[in-house]
């Protein structure tokens, strides 16, 4: 990793705000292994897979997606 990509990144690892990351297993855009990560970089992420959906969870499972957010958000 090159030093101004460490740089960006270091502000959102200090940031102790909690995050939920709501991600379709079945992205093609961007594959469910980013968000992995980034939740187990990034402190305070939660990261929600969503079975059967693509790059917009919400179209797919609009009912789990609010579901996911109604427990973060409950959970503040």
């Amino acid at each position: 990793m090159d030093e101004a990509r460490r740089r960006r990144r270091q502000p959102l690892r200090a940031d102790r705000t909690p995050k939920l990351l709501v991600w379709g297993e079945d992205d093609p855009f961007q594959q469910v292994h980013y968000a992995e990560r980034f939740a187990a970089e990034m402190p305070g992420t939660r990261l929600v897979r969503v079975p059967s959906a693509g790059h917009i969870p919400m179209e797919n499972d609009p009912e789990r997606v609010a579901g996911a957010l109604a427990t973060f958000f409950l959970a503040l």
